[in-house]
């Protein structure tokens, strides 16, 4: 009888250890299912070696191209200047009276090559004076400002273009 009851008692002890396995081994499952799932319907979705463009695509590409072709035809020119137009722009702004707005920066390359400034001030004095300090620097050869800004008929407003080598 005793052994009877050690026999039961061991395949008690089996069957519960067994039971734990199953548990432990479904609770593993439970948590590697999903990074497999994700691996497996990834790699089922993925981009076959050839894929169709749509027209539209190919369009909106190339007006992109385009676009950025025509940036890089304008700022070549900058990109490949020996000096720098932001320079003499700097220069020409530090010049500027205190009573003197900016408003308007136009640069063009050549040779040579001209910037146009325009702006306000609140007196014809103070452009006379931006003219007149633009006129003594060596970096602009020619400085040309509209009579009209000069006598004041313009209500304070100026353009002054700059040419030079720079």
């Amino acid at each position: 009888m005793r052994r009877d009851m050690e026999h039961i008692e061991r395949a008690r002890f089996i069957l519960t250890g067994a039971i734990v396995a199953l548990v432990c081994a479904a609770v593993a499952l439970a948590l590697l299912l999903p990074g497999y799932l994700a691996i497996v319907l990834d790699a089922q979705r993925s981009v076959p070696a050839f894929s169709v463009i749509a027209p539209a695509q190919q369009a909106s590409d190339a007006a992109a191209i385009a676009h950025t072709n025509a940036l890089l035809a304008v700022l070549a020119p900058i990109a490949m200047a020996s000096s720098t137009p932001t320079d003499v722009i700097t220069e020409a702004l530090a010049l500027r009276p205190s009573g003197v707005r900016v408003d308007q920066i136009i640069y063009h390359t050549g040779n040579p090559s001209s910037l146009m400034i325009s702006g306000a001030a609140d007196t014809n004095g103070e452009i006379n004076a931006y003219q007149g300090a633009l006129s003594a620097d060596p970096r602009f050869v020619s400085v040309s400002i509209p009579v009209g800004a000069l006598v004041g008929t313009d209500g304070g407003r100026f353009s002054i273009t700059l040419s030079g080598t720079f």
